[in-house]
């Protein structure tokens, strides 16, 4: 059987008198040179890539292995800080404060390649209409003013679930609504077995508001690829379900993280739904940012309140469960 270098140097040590103390240094350096190897390895396991982005100030502070996500946090954001490292020690020694003399550069350049998800991931605000905390003022339903890549025009998008005996029946009749404004011709009213293998996935609510959301994602992120003129109108999504926005904006980074499973062990309800949104709304971000603006936002509005766009919604909504098949 092969001896390491360590047994042999122990071997070694055990056959030569006390007085050959040089020896014992040389083990005890080797021994902490090993360790070294092992604490680099297991510091640049993760990184394959070979940078770790460290976030120390930004929208959302954090280590990220890609420039994509890391420029979602900074672009834009008044007095970033943020640097690349090439291990992830050191990056999370900066983003808690602390300085590296080995960071690479204080901007790195982008890389439209790089698209590995981060590390920690960012976990977006939600905000209602009346309390944001958006430095530009809320988007109106129909606006149409001309604008500029600083300054684009801005228009929600109400999304709403419904299901009739939610809960009660694996068939409820369920549907969801998405509302751009009056007459406009996106809007839709589509039953969940339209979309949805009802055998297989329990109609309920929550699941349509969620494929509400998505559908909305799936419609910007189809604008901005296909449009032939640069994208100048900038969407925020409005809905009532808290649920709905909580799994994509604030929940889903820690899901990841845990294997999709929750605090307790149990697997993600809705998780098909969730990890799409999730990588809509990451790739938006990235164009968004490329176009100096914010991330898309979400609102939280209080169903039944009477806010126009939410009414149109949830009528979409009912619309679209009328239309659901009898099983």
């Amino acid at each position: 059987m092969s001896q390491t270098p360590i047994s042999l140097l122990q071997n070694l040590i055990t056959s030569i008198p006390p007085r050959s103390l040089y020896i014992t240094r040389s083990l005890r350096k080797f021994q902490k040179f090993q360790q070294n190897n092992n604490n680099d390895a297991n510091n640049t396991e993760m990184g394959k890539s070979g940078k770790y982005y460290a976030v120390a100030k930004g929208r959302n502070k954090g280590v990220y292995s890609s420039w994509n996500e890391c420029k979602v946090q900074v672009q834009g954001y008044s007095g970033a800080s943020f640097k690349s490292f090439t291990t992830l020690s050191e990056a999370k020694s900066f983003v808690n404060g602390g300085k590296s003399s080995s960071s690479t550069q204080s901007r790195p350049s982008h890389s439209s390649s790089d698209s590995s998800s981060s590390l920690h991931a960012p976990k977006y605000k939600v905000s209602k209409p009346s309390t944001s905390t958006s430095t530009s003022k809320p988007p109106s339903s129909t606006s149409t003013s001309t604008s500029t890549s600083k300054s684009p025009s801005r228009h929600r998008i109400y999304v709403d679930g419904a299901s009739r005996g939610n809960g009660k029946s694996k068939t409820a009749a369920s549907g969801y609504g998405v509302y751009y404004g009056p007459n406009d011709p996106r809007n839709a009213a589509v039953p969940l077995d339209a979309i949805d293998n009802i055998k297989t996935h329990r109609a309920t609510n929550q699941r349509a508001e969620l494929h509400a959301i998505n559908h909305a994602l799936k419609c910007i992120h189809r604008e901005m690829l296909q449009s032939a003129q640069p994208q100048s109108v900038q969407y925020a999504i409005y809905s009532d379900s808290k649920y709905a926005m909580d799994c994509i904006c604030s929940w889903a980074p820690r899901w990841s993280c845990n294997g999709w499973k929750t605090s307790t062990g149990q697997p993600v309800a809705n998780v098909d739904i969730i990890k799409e949104a999730v990588a809509l709304k990451r790739e938006i971000d990235v164009m968004y940012v490329d176009r100096g603006w914010s991330p898309l936002s979400f609102h939280h509005v209080r169903g039944h309140s009477g806010e126009q766009g939410n009414e149109e919604a949830d009528r979409l909504a009912n619309l679209g469960a009328d239309m659901m098949k009898k099983y």
